[in-house]
This record gives structure tokens, C-alpha cells and sequence, in this order.
């Protein structure tokens, strides 16, 4: 069962990373087109998405390696591959780098989501749980990759300090997961009492899901269900997670360069400046005037486009 999910993983991962090759290219690509962005916003975007891209290749080297290793290579290994496996992790370089480039991943991904629930919310003070809860999740990842050298990712006594960087991770994705989700919810709702459109393209179920890096939220998750129990299918569920962590912020870095992403500004409008114009009972304020112009626009946009 172990070898099944194992060939399972690997053939989705390759899936999976040819998908998130062209997202990465694809951004690239609106970046360098992008002349509203600033030259060092670019530079840092395209760095991050050659640093997660280097990443996640090790990853899916790695994992190809102990394939080959294992049904290629030494087949009539005594014990058959699960016993080469089991039996030469304790020296095998891909268990070391696969464990480490998915953590980093992780690390950078959630890296990412912090800044932007930051830029979301536009509050320190929220922020405070979820950093305590990077750093510990950061802490339990170091921890994790030290019990696992000398034995397998996926051994019994790996396994259980990874279950533990996991379920910080969870409740940390999930956190930041609900937070973001939260507030962009508040910001339509707000902009339709106001009898205002709210932007699809800032506040659709779409937006959301991307901003909320929901994807890997939901399947670090299940990886980590599947994990404490022990349910062997966990292995298809740890590439998913794994590839997930580098996909998410991928996709909000695309948003970023199509220039659909949140950004501070609307959070400031949207809950600050209308909150004060709402207190004021104008309608006349420029704040109100400048967001109904801007939906004006961007409805007759639309429209255009659609006819």
C-alpha cells in the first residue's frame, strides 16, 4: 500500500509541478510588462518565485530519486523496495532534501501570507497571534528535519515530530486562512450597505479563496488527519500539501502582477475613510466619490468587454 501512494504522489506531483512551472513563467512574464510596479517590488516578486521554484524542483527531484532508487535500481533488494527504502534512508541524500525543501516552502509560503494578511488588515496588533504561531511552527520544522536524519520522513518516530510542525502549521494557515477571509467578506458587506459595487476583482469568492491561501490550508490539513493516524494514503496528501505551499503564494503574486490583488489602500478607504464618511452622513465626501467613480469604471468596463 505504502509503494502504491508513494507512485500515486510522484505522478501527481509532476502534474502538479508543470502546472506551477507555467503559473511561474506566466507571472514572470506580467511582471516584466507590469510599468506600474516598482523596479524593487519586481525584483523581489521574481526572486521569491525563482527561490520557490528552485525549491520545489529539489522536491520533486527528491522524490523521484527514492522512486528510482527503490524499483529501478535495487528491486531485488531483500525485502523488496519497501525494504530498500526502510532500509537505506538512514544514508539516502533525498531524505534530507526532500523533508527540507517542502519546510522551506512552508516557510516562505506562510512568509508570504503574513505579509499579506498584514497588508489585508492593515493592524499590528492582529497580527500578534499569528507571528507566534510562525515561529513556532518555524521552530517545530527545525526540529522535525534534526529527528529525521539517521531514519525515514515517513518512520514511525519521524513522523511523530513532523505531526507536530504540522499541526502548528495547520492552525496557522487556518488562522491567517480565516482572518483574510474575514475581512475581505467585511469589506463587501460593508460597500453593499453603502449601496455601492463591491469590485469582483478584489472581493469575489475567487479573490478570496487565492488571498486566503486556501488551498494549502486544506490540504496541510488533511495531511495532518491522515498523518496522526497513521493512514497510509498520507503520502499522496503530503505531495499535494507540499506542492500546495509553493502554488499559493504563486497565485497571489499572479493577482499581484495583474494588478487584482488587495492592497493597503483599499483596506484604508474601505474601513477607515468610509467609516468617517458614514459618521460625517454625507454623500458628497471625495472618498465616497473616488469609490463609486472607480466602480462606475470598472462596471462599464465590464460591460464593454462583454459586448
Amino acid at each position: 500500500m505504502f509503494e502504491r501512494c508513494l507512485y500515486i504522489g510522484n505522478t501527481f506531483a509532476g502534474i502538479i509541478y508543470g502546472f506551477e512551472l507555467c503559473l511561474a513563467f506566466k507571472t514572470i512574464y506580467l511582471l516584466l510588462r507590469d510599468q506600474s510596479q516598482a523596479r524593487g517590488h519586481k525584483i523581489f516578486f521574481i526572486s521569491y518565485i525563482m527561490v520557490i521554484l528552485l525549491v520545489q524542483s529539489l522536491a520533486v527531484a527528491s522524490n523521484v530519486a527514492a522512486g528510482q532508487l527503490m524499483w529501478i535500481e535495487h528491486r531485488d533488494f531483500p525485502g523488496g523496495p519497501i525494504g530498500y527504502h526502510f532500509a537505506t534512508s538512514t544514508k539516502s541524500w533525498n531524505n534530507f532534501t526532500g523533508i527540507g525543501s517542502v519546510e522551506l516552502s512552508v516557510f516562505l509560503g506562510n512568509l508570504l501570507l503574513l505579509y499579506r494578511c498584514y497588508v489585508i488588515w492593515g493592524s499590528l496588533p492582529v497580527m500578534i497571534l499569528p507571528t507566534i504561531l510562525f515561529l513556532t511552527s518555524s521552530a517545530m520544522a527545525i526540529m522535525a528535519i534534526i529527528q529525521s536524519a539517521g531514519t525515514s520522513v515517513f518512520a514511525h518516530r519521524a513522523a511523530n515530530y513532523i505531526v507536530l510542525w504540522v499541526a502548528f502549521l495547520s492552525s496557522l494557515n487556518v488562522l491567517l486562512t480565516c482572518l483574510i477571509s474575514f475581512r475581505l467578506i467585511m469589506a463587501r458587506r460593508r460597500l453593499r450597505k453603502l449601496g455601492m459595487l463591491a469590485p469582483k476583482q478584489y472581493t469575489s469568492i475567487v479573490a478570496i479563496l487565492v488571498e486566503s491561501s486556501l488551498l494549502f490550508t486544506v490540504f496541510g490539513v488533511i495531511f495532518a488527519v491522515l498523518l496522526g493516524k497513521g493512514v497510509t494514503v498520507y503520502t499522496i496528501f503530503s505531495v499535494f500539501a507540499g506542492l500546495s505551499a509553493g502554488i499559493s503564494p504563486m497565485l497571489i503574486i499572479y493577482r499581484v502582477a495583474r494588478g487584482t490583488a488587495w492592497s493597503g489602500d483599499h483596506s484604508t478607504v474601505i474601513f477607515t475613510d468610509l467609516k468617517v464618511a458614514v459618521g460625517r452622513t454625507t454623500v458628497s465626501d471625495p472618498d465616497l466619490d473616488r469609490m463609486e467613480s472607480g466602480d462606475r469604471a470598472l462596471t462599464s468596463t465590464d460591460n464593454s468587454t462583454h459586448s
